[in-house]
């Protein structure tokens, strides 16, 4: 049984993406070589997370293999350890329920290439309106080959934190608004 405390971990998270290789711990490790599953055998899922509020905008199908690319992506945290580790991650972009979810049922070699079953899961009936995000993440032992459907580079997208532009339906910029007149007392 491998001793856990010995591995160094790469924290996914936001922490990582602004910090990069500065912080101790964050770092990128060299790949170790990794043995390819053969054809039809399935790829263990060593840990997966999930959740509503990926804050992504549109769905997305990444593999992460290194520190440039988690940077790019701060979900949530999830420890890596990219010698021999690697990530799934999918996202679903904005949805009108916050009962959505979305899971990596399993992952096998075909063809030459990985698969990967992703599972949504929907509301039955329209619900109460909640804007949601729902994305997961999955740690998967490393493998150099290609995952079908799954794209190695982060494309370009808005996250959904950034203020929106008004319409311009709602008018041009106002007046500023004077500070309420308060009723103090003068300190002499």
């Amino acid at each position: 049984m491998k001793d856990v405390n010995a591995k160094k971990y790469v924290w996914m998270g936001f922490f990582c993406g602004c910090i990069g290789a500065a912080a101790p711990g964050c770092h990128e490790m060299h790949p170790a070589p990794q043995t390819e599953p053969r054809e039809g055998e399935e790829v263990k899922i060593l840990h997966q997370i999930s959740g509503v509020h990926s804050h992504e905008t549109r769905p997305m199908q990444l593999v992460v293999r290194d520190t440039d690319t988690l940077a790019q992506i701060p979900l949530a945290d999830v420890p890596v350890n990219f010698a021999e580790e690697m990530l799934l991650v999918v996202t679903l972009g904005r949805v009108t329920s916050d009962e959505y979810s979305v899971s990596i049922g399993r992952v096998w070699k075909e063809n030459g290439k990985l698969r990967v079953a992703v599972n949504v899961e929907a509301p039955e009936a329209a619900g109460h309106l909640e804007m949601s995000s729902p994305y997961c993440v999955a740690v998967v032992p490393r493998c150099d080959l290609n995952v079908a459907d799954f794209s190695v580079t982060v494309p370009a997208r808005t996250r959904s934190w950034e203020q929106s532009t008004p319409p311009e339906s709602w008018g041009g910029p106002e007046k500023q608004a004077k500070p309420p007149k308060l009723n103090r007392e003068k300190k002499r």
